[in-house]
């Protein structure tokens, strides 16, 4: 049983929102499909591009919070209907980020889980949010929640990763 609580996450949460990047970043999570160095502009950039935005436009971010401390964080961006007509109200770009000392506890599953009522809330019907090949647990956290929520999922495309060595 967990004893955090689930809330939406506010301007309020910044400071322990960029605290807990920080913490993640440092620890060597792969927050990023570039591969970001553990730097403070990494964490400073992480938070103004992709964690900003959405308390700004007031997309779904949730977190955990246990004695008033931001143990994890969920959000995603519903934009994408804004630019688009798109057959489906979609998401985009489910960010998890769960603080080192406090994984394996389910916390992950329950941010993810919120965000998903959220959602279906505001009739989003689809959403899209990439996993890294090599990240097996956010891979079956993925695969568990989907089957939770009766959703079908589908691999829709690939992501090439090279490097540049020709002359």
């Amino acid at each position: 049983m967990l004893t955090q609580k689930i809330v939406e996450l506010t301007f309020e949460y910044e400071e322990q929102i960029i605290e807990l990047i920080e913490a993640s970043i440092f620890h060597g999570d792969e927050l990023h499909i570039g591969g970001l160095k553990p730097t403070h502009k990494n964490v400073s950039a992480f938070y103004r591009l992709e964690i900003f935005p959405i308390l700004f436009d007031d997309d779904p971010i949730f977190g955990a919070v246990e004695e008033d401390k931001l143990l994890g964080l969920a959000c995603c961006s519903t934009k994408i209907n804004d630019f688009y007509e798109l057959k489906e109200k979609t998401s985009m770009g489910v960010i998890t980020i769960t603080h080192p000392d406090h994984r394996q506890q389910g916390i992950g599953t329950e941010l993810r889980l919120a965000i998903h009522k959220e959602l279906y809330s505001r009739g989003i019907k689809k959403f899209i949010f990439e996993i890294k090949h090599d990240n097996q647990a956010s891979l079956q956290n993925a695969q568990k929640i989907a089957q939770q929520i009766n959703a079908n999922t589908n691999l829709i495309s690939f992501k090439f990763e090279g490097d540049i060595d020709v002359p």
